[in-house]
């Protein structure tokens, strides 16, 4: 391995402009980016959601894309801002006794669905509400 021609020296009077230092690697850093940045597993999972811009009110409608403990996933026409909070309620598929989902979640991501005009919208879920 090359030495860099830096001089080093733990205390500044004893460096000596002719030696060069010596550099040792840490292990560490940035992590590995692998495709996969989500901590929390995700389940596909396709159902009905009505959407409530906090904003104005207003009201969209869409379906789930996959639902994890800290995040959904949305497909609809709606195109949202970074960061924009939106109440939802998702209806459970038909003929369960699984009670609906309402949250507050806000935006993470918004990517168009290709060859479609619809939108997917990344959240994360802030608030469970009864």
């Amino acid at each position: 391995m090359p030495q860099p021609k830096v001089p080093f020296a733990e205390d500044p009077s004893s460096a000596q402009e002719d030696q060069p230092a010596r550099l040792r690697l840490l292990p560490g850093g940035r992590r590995q980016h692998k495709g996969e940045m989500r901590n929390a597993r995700r389940i596909p999972i396709k159902c009905q959601v009505k959407i409530r811009v906090t904003e104005n009110g207003e009201t969209v409608y869409g379906t789930t894309k996959d639902l994890s403990v800290d995040g959904v996933s949305l497909v609809t026409d709606y195109v949202p801002r970074f960061g924009q909070l939106l109440d939802i309620h998702v209806l459970p598929p038909h003929g369960s006794t699984i009670k609906p989902l309402r949250a507050l979640v806000q935006v993470r991501r918004c990517v168009r669905v290709e060859n479609s005009r619809s939108y997917e919208i990344g959240t994360v879920i802030l608030k469970i509400r009864e």
